[in-house]
C-alpha cells in the first residue's frame, strides 16, 4: 500500500513539475501608463496624466486569469493653474486570452480583454471635493503581450476604459482612457 501511495505521489509530482516548465501559472507585470482623462465634464476638460502600474496575475486555465492591480497616474499645473492630481487606483478582476496559453511559444503574439473593478484615490489640489477621497473605479480593455522567452513577454499595448466616479459638480462620473505597456514575468 505505501509503495502504491509513493509511486501516485512521484508520478503527481512529476505531472506537476512537468506542467510547470510548461506554462507559467503566475506573472507580474510593470507598465508605463499614459491616462487621457476628462476630469471636469463639458467641453472636454481634458488633460493627460504619466504614471505606471504593477499587476499580477493567476491563471485558473489555459484561457482565464484572476488579476489585481495597483497603479498611479499624475499630472502637474492642470490648465495651468499651478495645481496637481494624482489618481491611484486598486483593483482586482479577470483576463481572458483569446489564445490557449498553451500555445505559448516565443514571438507569438497573446492578446488578452480583461475587466478590473475597485476603487480610486485621489488627490492634489485640482480634484476640488474630490481631493483626499476614494471613489469606484474600474477598467475595461485588453491589449497584447509578446513573448520574448518562456519567462518574459513584453506587453505591446493595452488599451482600457478608465472609468472612475469622482464627485466633480456635475455627473460625478470620469471618463477616462489608458494606454499602456510593459514587461511581463512569469513562473
Amino acid at each position: 500500500m505505501r509503495s502504491i501511495a509513493l509511486a501516485i505521489i512521484l508520478l503527481l509530482g512529476a505531472t506537476t513539475a512537468a506542467m510547470a516548465q510548461d506554462s507559467p501559472r503566475e506573472d507580474a507585470a510593470l507598465t508605463y501608463q499614459w491616462v487621457r482623462t476628462n476630469a471636469t465634464p463639458g467641453n472636454c476638460g481634458c488633460f493627460s496624466m504619466n504614471g505606471g502600474g504593477a499587476s499580477v496575475s493567476y491563471n485558473l486555465s489555459s484561457r482565464l486569469a484572476a488579476v489585481a492591480e495597483f497603479s498611479a497616474d499624475s499630472a502637474s499645473n492642470v490648465f495651468s493653474q499651478g495645481k496637481s492630481l494624482t489618481v491611484t487606483s486598486f483593483m482586482a478582476g479577470a483576463r481572458y486570452r483569446l489564445l490557449p496559453q498553451l500555445a505559448r511559444r516565443p514571438h507569438r503574439i497573446e492578446p488578452f480583454v480583461q475587466l478590473l473593478v475597485g476603487a480610486a484615490h485621489a488627490g492634489g489640489g485640482i480634484a476640488g471635493r474630490a481631493d483626499g477621497a476614494y471613489a469606484f473605479a474600474s477598467r475595461v480593455g485588453g491589449g497584447i503581450d509578446l513573448p520574448v522567452t518562456s519567462r518574459i513577454a513584453v506587453r505591446l499595448i493595452q488599451v482600457d476604459y478608465f472609468f472612475t466616479h469622482f464627485t466633480n459638480f456635475t455627473n460625478d462620473h470620469q471618463n477616462n482612457l489608458l494606454l499602456g505597456a510593459g514587461v511581463v514575468f512569469r513562473w
